[in-house]
């Protein structure tokens, strides 16, 4: 170990610079990189409610040299050192560990410029530049993994301490003597960072020059590289005008997750459930998609625009007006439209953000969710105020075997030894396809202005942005679109069959849940079929073939409650209490919620959860000096209250809107009514 002052900076200076592979290397700015891997990482206090400091900064440069100090004066004469004697344009790539964290700190002492910070939201920065030689990148951006998880799952010598064995809470100064285990603490998180990320440049041949600054990267340039196969002008043929992007803006939806009204607020027994297998790979090895230009469709009467979906089997892409809209069936648990994609809504009936009823709302949305709607609504009048259309057929055959070779180093390396990181990589770029393919294409640029201010660049209009995209684009955005909705298609499918064989009590993007018994045999048969053909199955090391798109039984709960979407708790076979709640750790939460009395206690008008649970307050201007006495001396010690990010207790409170309670109510008694008096649902 060293500190500012001992460090060979002779011997770092020495380290060459990397070469570069022939082939697009991302950036074209002539800089270039020090061929090591470093790691920066800050351990910080609490003082009060806003305030926290830094009492420990640790910098690993490669496997050999770990730097530390106690305070930000050596830390940034030791930055400053590093890039002494440096070449123009040569540049030192270091690590940090969620950066945005580390940033706050750091721009109390740095000026950053405008130019120097790549923000891809306000307070999320993925990468930062200092004194011209200084390339900060966020490795947690990069890995959408903890730095536990990341360091283990790479498998890195040096784990990460257990948070558990670590106290937080305790108060630290930069003249705290620190303990040998504190000491290892802080330096293993550099130390095993910069070995993990040097195991995953060697797994995938990367380069500095070369490594992606996201998850998502890896995917997009794995896309890129298959969408060659078959040239640009396919995809640049179908890519969206303004006016199409902005339906397909409009369209856009995630997963479905919605409660039953009828049962949610009940404790209920005896719980089944079933997961779709790999629900939005499956939807784009298996399902059609919009592969031409989108065109207007002219004079859409109701009977035309019929017809073009159903017999012209044409991808459509449409804004509709509905009056005197309502559910087909009263008892229907989960209705389809969201509050939050309709316009213009008057005189409705709302269900935890669904649209039971409305006198009148408009709403854009594919062909795929206007045959869902029609499914579940009935109306007085439809009119389609805007349609375009696109010719339909699968996606393209090298974009498919990328997805399944994904699909299938996840499947057949489950559980294989040595082959962990290959297992980890496969499974998140899998998970990552989806990701790519729902970024919005039109994204403005962020500028960081100081002080915790952020503004968008509002030089470039939105069509010039769209036009800028679609220029580098490889994959057309309506491909995302049509991949949500497809999923959501199937997921009705399965949330059907548990409304006819049984009760449909919960769903959740890729699960339902119900009560009564509910065979998917004859739904998984036609999805094995369309896998068989396509190629979406592989087999395990178990022999186990695995299929995408089916329902898996996942088994029952003895006890299951809900109280609205991300809100539910159930007891398993084994008597555990599970608890996923929006805002709450799971497995703190599950035991809080045990504490309070277990799973009747999350029927309560009000949960309170505290266990863990945490808030983040950003201070942007220094507040000065303060004054502390040393504990053992009781000598006078002044800190410095820099820019800070403070993470404190906090509080979840879980509790119903009143209009949420009164629908609970009202379709509770509308049951009891009907059930009672016929015996039977009607």
């Amino acid at each position: 170990m060293y500190n500012y002052r001992t460090f060979n900076y002779e011997s770092f200076r020495a380290v060459p610079v990397q070469k570069r592979r022939r082939g697009n290397q991302g950036r074209r700015d002539g800089r270039r990189y020090k061929d090591i891997v470093c790691a920066f990482d800050i351990e910080t206090t609490r003082l009060d409610a806003e305030n926290s400091i830094m009492y420990v900064w640790q910098f690993q440069a490669g496997l050999e040299w770990t730097v530390s100090g106690r305070s930000w004066k050596e830390c940034f004469r030791f930055f400053r050192n590093l890039c002494e004697g440096l070449e123009e344009k040569e540049y030192i790539v270091i690590y940090v560990h969620n950066l945005s964290f580390e940033f706050q700190f750091l721009s109390t002492y740095y000026h950053f410029e405008p130019d120097e910070v790549f923000a891809t939201a306000s307070r999320r920065i993925l990468k930062c530049e200092m004194y011209d030689h200084l390339e900060f990148r966020c490795s947690y951006l990069h890995s959408n993994m903890s730095l536990g998880e990341f360091v283990s799952k790479m498998g890195a010598d040096h784990l990460k301490l257990s948070g558990k064995e670590f106290n937080y809470d305790k108060l630290r100064f930069p003249w705290t003597p620190l303990t040998a285990h504190e000491w290892e603490y802080a330096i293993n998180d550099v130390r095993g960072l910069v070995e993990a990320l040097i195991i995953e440049m060697q797994h995938d041949q990367d380069t500095l020059y070369t490594i992606p600054l996201t998850s998502t990267g890896y995917v997009r340039r794995d896309v890129k590289r298959a969408m060659r196969e078959i040239g640009p002008w396919y995809v640049k043929a179908m890519l969206p005008d303004w006016e199409t992007y902005c339906m397909l803006r409009e369209a856009f939806r995630g997963g479905n997750v919605h409660a039953n009204r009828y049962y949610a607020g009940q404790l209920l027994e005896n719980v089944g459930s079933d997961d779709r297998s790999s629900a939005y790979p499956a939807a784009q090895l298996n399902d059609r998609f919009p592969v031409s230009e989108f065109r207007d469709f002219q004079d859409p009467t109701p009977e035309r625009v019929i017809d073009l979906m159903e017999r012209r089997q044409k991808a459509t892409l449409m804004r509709v007006a509905f009056w005197g809209l309502r559910l087909k069936d009263p008892f229907w648990g989960c209705p389809y439209i969201p509050t939050d994609k309709s316009r213009n809504i008057i005189n409705a009936a709302y269900d935890n953000g669904r649209i039971l009823r409305a006198e009148y709302l408009e709403i854009t949305v594919t062909d795929i969710d206007f045959d869902i709607i029609a499914s579940e609504y009935e109306w007085d009048n439809v009119e389609f105020l805007k349609v375009k259309y696109a010719r339909y057929g699968k996606l393209p055959e090298p974009l498919k075997r990328c997805v399944i070779s994904y699909y299938r180093a996840k499947t057949e390396l489950k559980g294989v030894p040595g082959e962990e990181i290959y297992y980890t990589k496969s499974k998140n770029k899998l998970n990552s396809v989806y990701g790519m393919s729902a970024t919005n294409p039109v994204k403005p640029e962020l500028y960081y202005l100081g002080a915790g201010s952020y503004e968008e660049d509002r030089e470039k209009t939105g069509p010039e942005l769209l036009e800028e995209a679609n220029r580098k684009a490889f994959f057309p955005y309506q491909w995302g679109v049509w991949t949500t909705a497809w999923a959501r298609y199937r997921l009705e499918e399965g949330i059907r069959l548990a409304h006819e064989q049984g009760e449909f009590v919960y769903c959740d993007t890729d699960s339902v849940k119900y009560l009564g018994e509910v065979d998917f045999t004859d739904h998984n048969r036609i999805r094995i079929e369309e896998s068989l053909e396509s190629g979406a199955y592989a087999t395990d090391p178990a022999g186990v073939t695995h299929y995408m798109g089916v329902y898996e039984y996942e088994g029952r709960y003895k006890y299951f409650a809900t109280r609205g979407a991300k809100k539910y708790a159930y007891v398993d076979q084994k008597d555990k209490l599970h608890l996923t709640v929006a805002g709450v750790k799971k497995i703190q939460g599950a035991e809080e919620l045990q504490d309070m009395g277990g799973i009747q206690a999350f029927l309560n008008d009000e949960i309170l959860f505290t266990k863990d649970e945490t808030e983040t307050v950003y201070v942007d201007r220094p507040r000065g000096y303060r004054y502390y006495k040393e504990r053992k001396t009781g000598k006078r010690r002044r800190i410095y209250l820099t820019n800070c990010v403070t993470i404190r207790p906090s509080t979840k409170t879980l509790s119903d809107t009143q209009e949420y309670a009164d629908l609970l109510e009202d379709s509770q008694a509308f049951k009891d009514f009907f059930w009672d008096a016929y015996g039977e649902r009607i």
